[in-house]
């Protein structure tokens, strides 16, 4: 059970919720898949908990449901190989993301521009503004020119 501590607390430290870490880490470890009631009594949460973290962990591409013929009952397993789940969480949230900070860091510069414009804002604090987007535009730049080798790593 040490693993379900160690995935949880992670979770935790990362701002995501405490129960999603304990089930990934019991479905991590377990050599077949388990049903919410299964998790809910392995970890001793609550139906609901496990209900909400397993639709979180799905849409985070770490774990998959899976059905067992004569079973009504939706079944969980990991996903095991931990770069697919990278992958998949990189092309589908993490690249978009990082996408729609470039577009959205143009936008910004319009409206401090325009605001300068029409004076609602003085050219000192349009200074510091403009060269604090200014250095968020050049992280963003560096981080886009690392996404080739990320995506080769992936």
């Amino acid at each position: 059970m040490e693993m379900v501590e160690v995935t949880a607390r992670l979770c935790q430290r990362l701002g995501l919720p405490r129960s999603s870490g304990q089930i990934f880490g019991l479905l991590y470890l377990s050599t077949q898949a388990l049903s919410l009631d299964e998790i809910a009594e392995a970890l001793e949460i609550s139906k609901a908990s496990v209900s909400t973290g397993t639709r979180q962990l799905l849409g985070w591409h770490a774990i998959r449901q899976v059905w067992k013929p004569g079973d009504r009952k939706d079944y969980y397993e990991v996903q095991a190989d931990l770069g697919e789940l990278l992958r998949a969480n990189y092309l589908g949230f993490f690249r978009p993301k990082l996408d729609a900070s470039k577009r959205k860091l143009a936008v910004l510069q319009e409206l401090l521009d325009a605001d300068l414009k029409s004076g609602s804002l003085e050219a000192t604090d349009y200074a510091v503004c403009k060269e604090r987007l200014e250095s968020l535009t050049r992280l963003q730049s560096r981080i886009q020119k690392l996404l080739p080798l990320a995506e080769k790593l992936l």
